[in-house]
């Protein structure tokens, strides 16, 4: 079985679709892992923002706490106070 020009010509045909698909898919693959440490970048960025948001919040909570905490000592300083004034009388 010989095997001619236009056969070789037509196997050169399809080891050039061949590569052009193989750097298609190299290029592609590359954008994929530009995307994917973009979007790991990304995801370290908000799990450090939610870690703010949440110290935050703490803070305030504390703060909510110690104004309660504030204003009972304030009614209970008033009644002692109110509480003394009865007693001179």
């Amino acid at each position: 079985m010989a095997i001619g020009l236009g056969d070789i010509y037509e196997k050169l045909k399809e080891l050039i679709i061949i590569m052009d698909k193989v750097r298609e898919n190299t290029e592609e693959i590359r954008e994929l892992k530009k995307n994917q440490e973009e979007i790991k970048k990304n995801q370290k960025e908000m799990a450090a923002n939610i870690l703010k948001l949440m110290d935050g919040q703490q803070r305030i909570l504390e703060r909510l706490e110690f104004k309660e905490e504030l204003s009972l000592l304030k009614i209970k300083l008033a009644e002692h106070i109110a509480a003394c004034e009865r007693a001179k009388a």
